[in-house]
């Protein structure tokens, strides 16, 4: 790895890795549904100039109905049950059972009658991980909490299986914003009819701020530059990365305790995942298609580039990354 892919790697943990403690702290002064709101609101406002220039307008006038389903399914759904759930469950813990997706995306592809059979590793790591997820759940005080975490972590697979289907020939930037616009509106007012008023403070209304700016918005911008630099491959392991700087922040920033159970679980879980997210070397994946429509028109390397960040969006959802 380059040292600026190695740089861009380690801006992605962390940025995928502290989301987790900054809700718990937005939780102090907001409801869950105002946090989910407030991040993706900030998260659309700063991608939103970058993708208008790749090909929004275009976009949201075209596949709306896409992108509405992919909004609900991507953004507000899971992100409304993280923070409701992380009420009862530590920050560390939810970081660890969002790493369960690969498991989800294994049983999508099961469902769906995918032609390639998984390799033999992935049904050990759908038991490990199963078996992980059923140690954690009994980690003292989780309760129905880690339970709605983890089907957010069912909606990130839906997701990513969605927007390799639906957006293949869309720079992935440009999907991002796409699918945070839609979702903003609905969140903000659910939030104002549900929920009472914010409790904000200075410490509130940072963790907000991160979370919409730095976690969402930079988060996506500093993977695809990543995806650009390395290659989906090598960024896929922001997955076994990620929950490990979760659970890390968690007890050096918020005094979250560590119990046996819970690095038990932790392994088995990172393991599962890591097993069930294997391909066969044999079998490569086909070529993204050759669609021009919505994607960057540059001569020579940046032409290049865009089109790495296209096929890496589709690589990126099989590889099961979820960067919210």
């Amino acid at each position: 790895m380059s040292r600026r892919g190695l740089l861009l790697f380690l801006t992605v943990s962390v940025l995928w890795g502290v989301p987790y403690l900054l809700i718990s702290v937005a939780l102090e002064g907001l409801g869950p549904v105002s946090v989910a709101a407030g991040r993706v609101t900030l998260g659309a406002l700063v991608l939103l100039p970058v993708a208008w220039r790749r090909g929004l307008p275009r976009l949201l006038r075209e596949r709306w109905r896409a992108l509405l389903l992919l909004a609900a399914v991507e953004v507000a759904a899971p992100l409304t049950l993280i923070a409701v759930g992380e009420r009862t469950v530590s920050s560390g813990l939810a970081g660890v059972l969002i790493a369960t997706e690969p498991l989800f995306i294994l049983a999508l592809g099961l469902f769906r009658g995918k032609r390639r059979r998984p390799p033999r590793g992935a049904w050990a790591g759908a038991a490990l991980g199963f078996l992980g997820v059923v140690v954690l759940l009994g980690v003292a005080g989780t309760g129905t909490g880690a339970v709605l975490v983890w089907a957010a972590a069912a909606c990130y697979a839906v997701g990513a299986v969605l927007m390799h289907r639906l957006f293949p020939d869309v720079p992935p930037l440009t999907v991002a914003a796409g699918m945070l616009v839609p979702a903003a509106g609905p969140l903000l007012a659910v939030a104002a009819v549900t929920e009472p008023a914010p409790q904000l403070t200075a410490r509130v209304l940072l963790a907000v701020i991160g979370l919409g700016t730095a976690c969402t918005a930079g988060g996506f911008t500093a993977f695809f530059a990543l995806i650009g630099a390395e290659g989906p491959a090598r960024a896929a392991f922001i997955t076994y990365v990620a929950p490990v700087v979760a659970v890390t922040a968690g007890v050096l920033l918020l005094s979250e305790p560590v119990t046996a159970r819970t690095v038990v679980g932790t392994v088995l879980v990172l393991a599962g995942a890591a097993l069930a997210a294997r391909r066969p070397s044999a079998a490569p994946l086909p070529d993204a298609p050759d669609v021009p429509a919505l994607s960057d028109k540059r001569p020579g390397k940046e032409q290049d580039a865009g089109r790495r960040l296209v096929e890496g969006s589709r690589d990126a959802a099989e590889a099961d990354v979820q960067p919210l």
